[in-house]
């Protein structure tokens, strides 16, 4: 039986068990970045690698502990990453981002889009992508965009319409960047410095 991919509350339960070093926006950011520039890459060891705190580890410039992983837990992020995948090469763009739901408050959904956006620049640089130069114009200003608004937050005393709407807005386009961002490199787009770039053996499309 295949199963369903975790929701946003169960993969915050799940991580918070693993010592909450992502929440579950940025493990999704982590996720489609890598899912991207990496395509040999497979959701069963990007799993081992999420929860066993190699992810951490790296960004942290720390040396490795392993840490144990549950089959089952390894297994609920392996499902997160094939749906994921299959997400950012549909073609009738129905890629979303993962996020708390919409009876959330606004507050708590612009941290998490912040966090999505921070994951996402995480995930980047541990495939190698640390440099937007090579890229189209337009992929060089989402890229700066997703720096401001990884710095964004919400006041709950502004006015809640003009709030939702420009939340809306500004996920959509993080949405659109990201596959715009795809696309550009499975088009062979990218010409940036990846001297630290991708493991032996994975090449960029």
């Amino acid at each position: 039986m295949i199963l369903p991919p975790p929701t946003f509350d169960e993969l915050t339960s799940l991580l918070s068990a693993y010592g909450d070093a992502f929440g579950a926006s940025e493990c999704h950011g982590i996720l489609c970045a890598m899912a991207s520039c990496l395509p040999g890459l497979d959701g069963e060891s990007w799993a081992q690698r999420m929860l066993s705190g190699e992810v951490e580890a790296v960004l942290q410039g720390e040396v490795l502990t392993v840490g144990e992983v549950d089959a089952a837990d390894k297994e609920t992020l392996k499902t997160l990453f094939d749906d994921s995948v299959k997400q950012l090469a549909d073609p009738e763009l129905g890629f979303q981002l993962l996020l708390p739901d919409d009876d959330t408050s606004l507050q708590l959904r612009t941290a998490a889009l912040a966090s999505w956006c921070d994951g996402y620049m995480y995930g980047l640089s541990l495939a190698g992508i640390k440099e937007f130069r090579g890229f189209s114009e337009p992929v060089q200003e989402f890229s700066r965009d997703l720096v401001e608004i990884a710095r964004l937050s919400h006041d709950e005393d502004d006015d809640s319409e003009k709030g939702e709407t420009a939340f809306f807005d500004i996920s959509e386009y993080v949405r659109m960047g990201v596959l715009m961002l795809r696309d550009e490199l499975l088009n062979g787009g990218d010409k940036s410095d990846t001297s630290n770039g991708p493991p032996d053996g994975v090449v960029l499309h």
